[in-house]
């Protein structure tokens, strides 16, 4: 029994050290409501994600708030889809991406192409619903890690591209400082989650390229509310957030 206790003790004094060394992150779980849009399979009620204790609860909040808000844009496109039950409505987002997704239609892991921007949006989406129930029904649960990248502005949300279709968390980088920033609005944010969440479901696009490909060009329909593009407005003012 002593040894047994000594044992103990020495792997808490070693896991106390290795956690200083490596400084490992904690987190703290939350849940957010999940919408419930009609003509979906059964939906877990909430999804829930652990958040590193790094974030002050002011940021914490706004996280919330972004989140929440790309669901709902998630609902209303998935509404406007199903179309009072006949299942052959074109969503905004769905007509904006028609405008401007031509390359990358199709997740890294998939083999069957995508015609375009429209079929890619509806099925982003889909892929969308599947993380959800994972999340909520299966444990599948979120990280979203803090990190400060130098330049500290160089990174907002990130998401690392998923190489596989299933039990994938919709797991992000989020940088506290621009978070905290009152210039960038909350859509801003949202666009640069979407951007993430898209790279989780397998989008994937050249490296600092974005134009014309779906993963970038779908997070800018998002954040232009859906309108088409301004001439006057190049796309360097959206895809500078993101990853």
């Amino acid at each position: 029994m002593d040894i047994l206790i000594i044992l103990l003790l020495l792997f808490l004094i070693l896991a106390i050290i290795l956690k200083d060394i490596f400084n490992l992150p904690t987190y703290n779980r939350f849940a957010l409501p999940l919408p419930q849009p009609p003509g979906q399979p059964p939906l877990p009620t909430f999804i829930y994600f652990d958040i590193d204790t790094r974030f002050t609860p002011t940021q914490v909040s706004r996280i919330k708030t972004i989140i929440a808000n790309v669901l709902v844009q998630w609902r209303v496109h998935l509404t406007q889809k199903w179309n009072g039950g006949l299942n052959n409505g074109v969503s905004s987002w769905a007509a904006c991406s028609q405008m401007y997704s031509f390359n990358r239609l199709k997740p890294v892991w998939q083999a069957t192409p995508v015609p375009n921007g429209l079929t890619a949006l509806n099925e982003a989406m889909d892929l969308w619903t599947q993380r959800f129930i994972e999340n909520g029904f299966k444990g599948i649960v979120a990280k979203i890690d803090y990190r400060i990248p130098n330049p500290a502005t160089s990174s907002t949300i990130r998401g690392k591209t998923a190489y596989r279709r299933n039990l994938v968390p919709l797991s992000i980088t989020v940088n506290p400082i621009q978070i905290d920033r009152g210039d960038i609005t909350n859509g801003v944010l949202e666009g640069s989650l979407v951007h993430a969440w898209l790279h989780r479901v397998g989008y994937k696009h050249p490296i600092n390229t974005y134009t014309t490909y779906f993963s970038g060009e779908s997070a800018m329909c998002y954040m232009r509310g859906y309108a088409p593009k301004n001439p006057n407005v190049p796309d360097s003012v959206y895809t500078q957030f993101f990853d």
